[in-house]
């Protein structure tokens, strides 16, 4: 009996132990050598009603890239334009509801659903078939405020800038410090909006061909991605939620076990 006890602590234990090293770990589908095919590789970011981005026109001419760069001024209370110092920095474009912008000189130009080098070649074009016929400018167009939104079990949770045409979600959870020992990587649930509706999508951070397959691998702005609490951290609601997961309870039963068998024997 005493033997039958002791191995029925230790296969508990091993168990447990087995289970809770299986759920922590990355990409347990992968080792070296795997080549994994991103099925969205191609798709980068592209720009939405509302967004706010920045375009920077620069020309030989001084005067041509101030006429089409939105620049604002800075001006002291109570001062006129005339005793404004006449230094100024670059303001964003915010997109209408239309997916256009107002461009200085140019008019209108739409660029909802077109990418960072898309609108740049788009403004490039229109200013080479303008009236001033600008052919030697460099256009520089970066985003303003576009973001997603990471809550849950990481170490950092907010808002997280994205700052690249090709965003992924694990460089979403990699700016937000990981995630913490409680965060089922089993289960990374990511909303998106679409429209008047907000879709929800699901990845396993265990399993890297699934996860690279995702629709959501590649992020797109406004994108949140929230990260469920495990079993262990929802055990800690209750008292002794996680008691039955502890050596020192399994060690408190192969104990009294123990003692039970030699006052039997006895």
């Amino acid at each position: 009996m005493k033997k039958n006890l002791i191995l029925l602590s230790v296969c508990m234990l091993i168990l447990s132990s087995c289970g809770s090293i299986k759920d922590f770990r990355y990409f347990q589908d992968t080792s070296a050598g795997d080549v994994n095919q991103v099925t969205n590789a191609l798709q980068a970011v592209t720009i939405k009603p509302y967004d706010k981005i920045s375009i920077v026109v620069t020309c030989r001419d001084p005067q041509l890239s101030t006429m089409f760069n939105l620049v604002s001024t800075s001006n002291r209370v109570g001062q006129t334009a005339a005793q404004s110092t006449g230094y100024g920095y670059v303001s964003y474009y915010t997109v209408d509801p239309q997916g256009y912008i107002d461009f200085p000189v140019l008019g209108t130009i739409q660029v909802s659903g077109l990418t960072r080098s898309e609108i740049a070649q788009k403004v490039k074009q229109r200013l080479i078939t303008s009236e001033q016929g600008v052919k030697d400018a460099a256009v520089t167009v970066e985003y303003a405020d576009l973001h997603v939104g990471v809550l849950g079990e990481v170490k950092t949770a907010g808002v997280v800038p994205i700052d690249r045409d090709q965003f992924t979600i694990l460089d979403a959870i990699e700016r937000a410090g990981d995630l913490t020992q409680y965060g089922n990587r089993k289960n990374v649930k990511v909303f998106r909006k679409a429209g008047t509706q907000v879709e929800t999508y699901e990845v396993d951070m265990t399993n890297f061909k699934g996860l690279v397959s995702s629709p959501v691998y590649m992020l797109q702005q406004d994108d949140v991605v929230y990260v469920e609490p495990n079993n262990v951290k929802a055990r800690t609601s209750t008292a002794t939620g996680n008691t039955l997961l502890t050596p020192s309870f399994w060690m408190s039963v192969l104990s009294v076990g123990i003692s039970i068998a030699v006052l039997l024997k006895n």
